[in-house]
Order: structure tokens, then C-alpha cells, then sequence
């Protein structure tokens, strides 16, 4: 067994003392309690903490019953650094710069082209990252971007930082994260765009999923993110939970993948689109934003394409995914959210006659932090390791 040395031992403290006062206002005596450490340990650390401007003193709190001072109260500082912040596919890219705490500083969106080889079109992006900084400087903003999270669809090695494969782009086992990383000089993230988006809920929940959490994101396709035990599922090769392309309608329409019936090809936005022009011609050319205001004005076939067809089809994917995870929470995340509550019921109405009395007690619901999902997930994917042991030193030098 690998002995845990003193330094080691300090650095945990650390971290688990920064956990705590991210999680909320907090004295250093509620740290001691709330941890088991001593109070000098903790004024020690502290007073690190304090140094390197990631913790400041807000003033103080009301004295205890037993009468005495006063204590002073702590705050994480989350703006003393930013993060840069990546998703792109094959119509357009996103770039924000994010506070530590997820709170979107600068953004910008812009059309993107997809080249063969792959350094040209992430040299545009990196010199998108470059324009936005400049822009953050000339406001006044001079903190540093200590690192930069990518979420793009698509199968991820993460531990390397190599785009696998993904059928929006026509590169396989393309290095993004090391030739980003030597134009930007900073340490690069990259991640599958579903888990990222988990990442986001986890970052607003301060690690209150005790047990299983389960993310759908429905937008251009369909993702799933897992999490299981406050980590994030993989799998042995980084496409675990992959269920886009599970067959749940073998009679159903031909989906991107080449199969038939593919639940991404009948509940995705783009299924929901497409089943719409079916219907109708006139709606072929509308934005998804467009048709939603369609469906606020009481147009007849989106409201049924919607709830009857696309709402249907969700609930039949999801009761699968409560069957398999019987998670604490099943949370829908991405532009499908715009469509509001009768969606969300009518997938909650489907879920609840397929799956069994113990699943049935899984909440299900919208998320509420669907805005800019992919860049803000691509950002909770550096805030999640910049508290985790593994990775803090690493980003935070």
C-alpha cells in the first residue's frame, strides 16, 4: 500500500477546504468543525489560500451562543482567474471566457469552416480565443486564462486530448489538444460534448449527488451523460452510454449512422424538423427557435409533431436509460428545453407507464442551465478539475 506523504496530506486539506468555502460563506472554525481538521491547520491553509487570491475575507459573522469575537467570514474568489471556454461542430463555433464558478464573463459565436486537415480549422479557433481575450483586456479585465475546456460531439480520448472520431468532421485521431495547447500555452481539456454538459449540472449542484445522476441533451443530435458517484462515466474507451444509436423503432426513419430507427433520428431537433417538413413543406426552412414561436402561437402540427412524436419518442429513450441507472435524477438539457412545460410532461407521462414502481421515484425534469450549454459545459469540465486532486496543480500553477 502507497504511503500518503505529509505534502500530499496537506494538498487533500487543501482542496477540501476550498471545496468548502466554494460551497458557501463560511468561518474558519465552521471549516474545523465541518472537516476534523485543527484550527491551526486550517488558519494555515487559509491564509494560503488567502495569499494566492483564491479566498477573501468578506467581513464578519455573528458571534456564537457561547458569546467571544466575532468570526471572520471567507468567500471564494471565483473571478481571480478565467477560463477559455470551446464547442464547435460543422456549422459554427463557440468561445466564451468563464469565471471559475461558471458565469459567462465574454462570449462570441461564429459560422465555422470544417477543413480535412484539422489545424486549420482550429487556428481559426484559436484565434477567435485570441480576439476575445484582447476584447476582455481592453474592458479592463486582466486576469489569467489559467486553461481551455473543448466540447465537441464525437468519440474523445481524454486523457490524451485526441479527437477519436466524430461524424460531424472528417478527421480521426486528430491531437486537437496538444496543438492547442502549444499555440495557446495553456493546459487543454477536451471532452464529449453530452458528458460536458453534465459537467455544468455538477458544477451548480456542489457535489450534492449522493448517488447517480443521468444528463440527456437533445439538440442538433442526442447525447447522455452519466455520473456515478460524483465521477463521471467513460466506460473502458470513452463511449460508454452512447445511446443515440440504440434501435428503439426498427420500422423507423434511416438515421446519419446508416441504421434504421436510431432514437437520435426520431427525438433529436433535427428528427423533430424533419418529421414537421414531412408534414408540412413550409416549415423546412425555419430555426428551431422559429418553430417554438409557432408552437407558443397554437399551430396545430408543431404542437402535435412536438408532444405526440418527438415528446413521444423521448420518453420511450429515457424510461430505458431509468430502467438501466435508476438514477436520483434524469436531467433534459439543451436547446429542447425552449419548448417549455407541456413538453416536459408529456415526456414525463410516457416515462411514467413504461418503467418500474422503484424507477418511477427518479426525478425527471428540465434542466435550467440550458443556456449556452456547450461552451458553459466546456468550461465546468476545468472547474470540476480545478477542484479535484488530480488535476488543481495542473491548472492552478
Amino acid at each position: 500500500m502507497k504511503m500518503i506523504s505529509k505534502n500530499d496530506m496537506k494538498e487533500r486539506n487543501r482542496m477540501s477546504i476550498l471545496k468548502t468555502i466554494r460551497s458557501g460563506v463560511c468561518s474558519r472554525a465552521e471549516i474545523s468543525a465541518a472537516l476534523g481538521l485543527s484550527k491551526p491547520a486550517v488558519s494555515a491553509l487559509v491564509d494560503e489560500l488567502i495569499k494566492e487570491g483564491l479566498v477573501v475575507e468578506t467581513g464578519r459573522g455573528d458571534s456564537t451562543e457561547a458569546g467571544g469575537k466575532k468570526p471572520i467570514l471567507l468567500d471564494f474568489q471565483a473571478d481571480v482567474a478565467m477560463i477559455a471556454a470551446v464547442s464547435f461542430n460543422n456549422k459554427h463555433y463557440e468561445i466564451a471566457l468563464v469565471d471559475l464558478l461558471g458565469v459567462v464573463k465574454f462570449y462570441m459565436k461564429k459560422k465555422i469552416r470544417i477543413y480535412d486537415d484539422y489545424r486549420q480549422t482550429i487556428d481559426l479557433i484559436v484565434q477567435g480565443i485570441r480576439d476575445l481575450i484582447q476584447e476582455a483586456r481592453a474592458q479592463g479585465q486582466q486576469q489569467p486564462v489559467m486553461a481551455c475546456g473543448i466540447a465537441v460531439r464525437g468519440l474523445v480520448d481524454t486523457d490524451k486530448g485526441i479527437m477519436r472520431y466524430s461524424s460531424a468532421m472528417p478527421w480521426k485521431d486528430a491531437p486537437i489538444g496538444e496543438y492547442m495547447s502549444q499555440s495557446l500555452d495553456i493546459p487543454i481539456f477536451l471532452e464529449n460534448d453530452a458528458r460536458a454538459g453534465t459537467y455544468v449540472e455538477m458544477l451548480n449542484s456542489n457535489g450534492n449527488y449522493r448517488d447517480t445522476l443521468v444528463c440527456v441533451s437533445v439538440g442538433i443530435g442526442i447525447g447522455t451523460g452519466v455520473v456515478i458517484g460524483n465521477e463521471v462515466y467513460r466506460g473502458a474507451f470513452g463511449g460508454a452510454v452512447n445511446l443515440a444509436h440504440a434501435t428503439i423503432d426498427h420500422d423507423g426513419p434511416l438515421c446519419r449512422c446508416g441504421n434504421r430507427g436510431c432514437w437520435e433520428a426520431l427525438a433529436s431537433i433535427t428528427a423533430f424538423g424533419e418529421e414537421l417538413s414531412r408534414r408540412d413543406g413550409k416549415y423546412a426552412e425555419l430555426e428551431f427557435g422559429e418553430i417554438v414561436s409557432l408552437y407558443r402561437e397554437d399551430d396545430p402540427i408543431v404542437a402535435d409533431v412536438l408532444l405526440n412524436y418527438t415528446g413521444y419518442w423521448l420518453g420511450i429513450g429515457i424510461a430505458t436509460i431509468l430502467n438501466v441507472f435508476n438514477p436520483e435524477q434524469l436531467i433534459i438539457q439543451g436547446e429542447i428545453t425552449q419548448a417549455g412545460p407541456e413538453l416536459e410532461k408529456k415526456i414525463i407521462e410516457v416515462v411514467q407507464q413504461r418503467v418500474s414502481a422503484v424507477t418511477r421515484r427518479s426525478q425527471i425534469r428540465f434542466s435550467e442551465h440550458s443556456e449556452k450549454l456547450q461552451v458553459r459545459g466546456a468550461a465546468a469540465i476545468i472547474s470540476n478539475h480545478f477542484f479535484s486532486d488530480m488535476y488543481h496543480r495542473m491548472i492552478w500553477q
